[in-house]
């Protein structure tokens, strides 16, 4: 890991010079994926959206995903970076990202819900592009921070991918089938009555 780790943690360092700006910078890309940053919008999308399903789509699944982070923590048992420690703290496990893996879980489900309901190509195409660029960036910015190997953040990508893609699979699309069919069968019950009391 440490061949993978440390030339990877010195290109990010090589490219992104440290300086109180580039801090600044990272700083607030790593707190787009903290849990205040993240339970805040899922908050929104409840006030925002009138159907209160995707709050709780939202709530659920991301809330199982940090269960699932911090079991995988637990189980490898990995201690954080020590010599690149400088700027930040943290006291947690550090294999896998739980920033990497909930900036997947939560702005992937935001794309896929993008993807699904917005019909402007270049409006889809310039959100889907700038949210995939933050979750990037969210990784970049820990291990600038020195609190996150290179492998920590790549395994909380992996992880949170695989975790979403089975999500929506399993759940989302299956829960979405559902209520389209009940829609029909609602639509087709009324225009069968309609026609009987028309006859």
């Amino acid at each position: 890991m440490i061949l993978f780790d440390l030339p990877v943690y010195q290109f990010i360092m090589n490219v992104f010079e440290p300086t109180l700006l580039t801090t600044f910078i990272m700083r607030l890309f790593s707190t787009l994926a903290s849990p205040i940053v993240i339970i805040t919008a899922i908050l929104c999308v409840a006030v925002i959206v009138k159907d209160k399903k995707y709050f709780k789509i939202f709530f659920l699944v991301n809330l199982c995903g940090l269960i699932l982070n911090n079991i995988v923590k637990i189980l490898v048992h990995r201690p954080r970076p020590v010599n690149t420690m400088l700027m930040s703290v943290e006291t947690s496990y550090s294999f896998p990202s739980s920033h990497a893996m909930m900036s997947v879980v939560f702005y992937g489900l935001l794309i896929y819900y993008i993807l699904k309901f917005v019909n402007k190509k270049k409006l889809r195409f310039f959100l889907v592009s700038f949210i995939s660029a933050v979750v990037v960036f969210i990784g970049i910015s820990r291990i600038y921070l020195g609190v996150h190997y290179a492998t920590d953040v790549l395994a909380g990508y992996i992880l949170g991918l695989i975790y979403l893609i089975l999500t929506i699979k399993f759940f989302i699309s299956k829960n979405d089938t559902k209520n389209n069919t009940k829609v029909k069968n609602t639509v087709k019950t009324k225009s069968l009555h309609k026609t009987k009391n028309t006859k």
